[in-house]
């Protein structure tokens, strides 16, 4: 825009004295219609080059995406955009490896990107492309700093990327791609726990679940360069609220060779309980070599032991969470990994091998439900044996998880009157009520989850919300708006319990449907 008001004033001035220095305008119109023209060019070849480039990248032909990237920087060498795409693979490679010469590699790239864009800028400040490429790229930067815990800088990097990304829509609402960043810092802001807003409110964050999906939203429908990207972040979102996630159908069959796509559509699967779906995608997966993406086979291996431990298939639950422990490079769901196995060595009769596994499960991510609530109950069981009226609930549950409703129903109300424990009362009272939902039985659902709000849980303090939760849905099938309304304020009443962040978001979806 100010090249072209510059060029509009020389064409003023010129044609005042056409007759005098024809022969000069003629030159100079020449030459700044040549560099005009070449620098349109260049920015159709760079835009070419950097589709091309990712299409490689969602292909899984990172060798060739890496060729491409490198290309461009030898043949534009002070633009940024070549280093940023190339620091973009190999933060893809850290998500998962957590290998040091990646997360190197990234912010060496990272850092001439940024210098490059900062340099490009200095002439010409209000190019909201460049505005946005500096932003993705401290987008990353938060991202790649949060996952080596290197929390102060990842914040900066946050930061950052919210202050580009918003100058370059200030300047053009219509740059897409840079909804992306601001939506998803917008939407972890908003997932932060009340407890802790004022942190952020200190930092200067802010931001609302609302806003940060709409933002998303808007990049996959019409970004450019973030437009698969944010398809991706947005079925991985929108899975977490239970809404049917057509996107992410959708990049399987465009990129099978995609094994980050396909894990997470078994990831989906298994929350939608088509569990055999799940693990043919799976058993493709770890048959995969991708020396880069060992995390995702490996966590490939931790859900094919969900899939085998919620069929109660224990014996193949065992192989393949010890499959996981052995594979993965960090401690996430570590932790849960161990209490399943422990809990799949006491139901097959092997209690020394389950006192190993409950002792082992203190060692998972305590920054992740799974592995704060492992760690709560491995201590119980490490020092007493299960039930059997423990171990009949587990089952059920289990069934419960695997689709099987009916079964599940008639076992838990078999053995409801022999468990003389309040707090296994209530957690039976819990999983019939959510049986007798997905039965049609919403008065029934009703009626049970009330019977467990009514039981004395003692520690496990989630029961509560959770069968306030239940009551309210099954309320909304009835159409009984103000004993929806009732339910999810007795919910959000609850602080400090197990998977917290779980309820957080089924609530949210229980008011969005609330207002359709």
């Amino acid at each position: 825009m100010e090249y072209n008001n510059s060029y509009k004033n020389y064409v003023m001035q010129t044609c005042n004295h056409a007759l005098m220095h024809s022969y000069i305008y003629t030159v100079i119109l020449y030459l700044i219609c040549f560099s005009f023209t070449s620098f349109a060019q260049n920015n159709i070849v760079m835009e070419k080059i950097i589709l091309k480039g990712l299409e490689y990248s969602y292909h899984f032909r990172w060798d060739k995406a890496e060729h491409i990237f490198k290309d461009m920087i030898e043949k534009f060498p002070e633009r940024p955009e070549g280093y940023h795409f190339l620091s973009s693979i190999y933060a893809w490679y850290y998500f998962s490896s957590k290998n040091k010469n990646d997360f190197d590699t990234f912010v060496s790239y990272s850092n001439i990107a940024l210098d490059k864009g900062d340099d490009e800028l200095e002439k010409k400040p209000d190019d909201d492309k460049l505005l946005y490429l500096i932003g993705s790229n401290y987008s990353y930067r938060a991202i790649v700093f949060a996952a080596a815990e290197n929390y102060l800088d990842a914040v900066w990097a946050g930061k950052k990327s919210d202050s580009y990304l918003s100058d370059a829509l200030k300047i053009n609402p219509e740059n897409y791609d840079a909804y992306l960043g601001l939506g998803l810092f917008s939407f972890a802001a908003g997932q932060t726990p009340a407890a802790f807003r004022w942190a952020l409110k200190l930092a200067g964050i802010s931001g609302d679940t609302e806003t940060g999906l709409a933002h998303i939203k808007l990049a996959c429908e019409k970004g450019k360069y973030s437009k698969i990207e944010a398809q991706y972040y947005y079925s991985q979102i929108a899975s977490e609220y239970e809404i049917a996630s057509g996107y992410l159908s959708s990049l399987v069959k465009k990129y099978p060779e995609n094994i980050i796509f396909s894990y997470s559509l078994a990831s989906f699967n298994i929350k939608e309980r088509k569990l055999d779906k799940a693990e043919k995608i799976l058993k493709k997966i770890i048959k995969k070599e991708e020396e880069k993406f060992i995390q995702v086979i490996s966590f490939s291996k931790f859900l094919l032991g969900d899939i085998y431990y919620k069929k109660n298939n224990f014996d193949s639950a065992i192989v393949y969470y010890k499959k996981f422990l052995e594979s993965t490079p960090d401690n996430d769901y570590t932790g849960i990994a161990s209490f399943r196995l422990g809990i799949s060595y006491e139901i097959t009769g092997e209690r020394d091998s389950a006192k190993i596994y409950f002792g082992m499960s203190d060692k998972g991510n305590m920054d992740l439900d799974d592995d704060i609530y492992a760690k709560r109950k491995s201590a119980i069981y490490f020092k007493r044996t299960l039930s059997d009226n423990e171990i009949a609930v587990i089952k059920a549950s289990n069934l419960i998880d695997s689709g099987n409703f009916e079964v599940a129903y008639d076992s838990l109300t078999s053995i409801l009157d022999e468990i003389v424990s309040d707090k296994l009362k209530a957690e039976t009272y819990l999983y019939l009520s959510e049986a007798a939902f997905y039965l049609g039985k919403y008065d029934e659902s009703i009626s049970l989850a009330s019977a467990a709000l009514k039981t004395d849980v003692m520690d496990e303090k989630w029961i509560l919300p959770y069968a306030n939760y239940f009551a309210a849905r099954a309320n909304q099938q009835l159409g009984d708006e103000q004993a929806v309304d009732y339910f999810i304020e007795q919910a959000e009443k609850f602080s400090d319990y197990d998977y917290q962040n779980r309820m957080k978001n089924l609530i949210y979806v229980l008011k969005q449907k609330k207002l359709l």
